[in-house]
């Protein structure tokens, strides 16, 4: 299992966790990784949804639509979020790599992205650790 980095708040160490732990149970099962976004405030984790009456006709419109819903729901609050989804990653050898990248942002708003490459390995993920990008 890997770990969060132990620089991060607390907060966001439960956000990060609990969303690779959701990606190590949906990846064996699909080859496309949903882009989700969850929310911790007051002690509680939530998740948040893009707008189903928008049309959205990209990962990457989809990808925008939730970091507004992060913005309008953690505005003047004390909230914590991370926003995760998949990427390719090239290497200096021009090697693709999948990756889990996660958006991880405190109350103040520096937000640090936190890429965890990962392989498949039969029905297994493996993850590697994080690249802080």
């Amino acid at each position: 299992m890997i770990h969060c980095p132990d620089d991060l708040p607390r907060p966001l160490q439960i956000l990060v966790g609990r969303s690779l732990r959701l990606c190590e149970m949906i990846l064996p099962h699909t080859k496309v990784l949903y882009p989700f976004a969850a929310v911790y405030e007051a002690g509680r984790v939530g998740c948040l949804f893009s707008d189903e009456s928008v049309q959205v006709e990209s990962e990457r419109q989809l990808i925008e639509q939730l970091q507004w819903r992060i913005i309008d729901t953690t505005t003047h609050t004390d909230s914590y979020s991370v926003l995760v989804y998949a990427v390719t990653v090239q290497t200096q050898t021009n090697k693709k790599i999948d990756a889990i990248a996660i958006n991880a942002s405190p109350p103040d708003d520096e937000e640090t992205m936190l890429l965890y490459p990962f392989f498949r390995i039969g029905h297994r993920i493996v993850l590697s650790p994080p690249i802080h990008g």
